[in-house]
């Protein structure tokens, strides 16, 4: 399980504390005199995201269609999807489903012009992260065919 401290310090520092480190940690006082006091306290450890996943997908024209993007984070990331440089808003056909953790872009009914470059970004307040992900045409790898 864990390890344990013993000393007269009345804190514990944890120095270069990583993210495998969160969690809980339990201090306990105990003299002769009386039964232990034990506290517990939550560490967090905040990250900037990183991508886990993302998967490109192939469409065919008049289907539905999506690409999904994972990122690890704390706190959860916040996600935004562009097409070249310009932000994708759930509209006109587009969905935009983000949940702690990942985010999906489903095209509800393919046509020419949904074939081609994406980027999914995941950010949150200690920094940005992207993934470039394509929408290709069933039976080619290139997007502008």
């Amino acid at each position: 399980m864990g390890r344990e401290f013993e000393g007269e310090e009345e804190y514990l520092e944890i120095l270069g504390i990583t993210r495998e480190q969160s969690g809980k940690y339990e201090c306990k006082a105990a003299n002769e005199v009386s039964s232990a006091d034990v506290k517990q306290v939550k560490v967090t450890v905040n990250y900037p995201p990183t991508i886990t996943e993302s998967k490109s997908n192939e469409a065919t024209t008049g289907r539905q269609a999506s690409l999904k993007c994972e990122a690890s984070a704390v706190p959860a990331p916040d996600f935004e999807w562009y097409r070249d440089d310009t932000r994708i808003n759930s509209a006109n056909g587009l969905e935009i489903k983000s949940t702690e953790g990942q985010s999906s872009l489903t095209v509800t009914n393919v046509t020419e012009e949904h074939y081609g470059n994406y980027t999914c970004v995941a950010a949150n307040k200690l920094g940005v992260t992207n993934a470039s992900l394509v929408l290709f045409k069933i039976g080619t790898t290139d997007p502008g065919r």
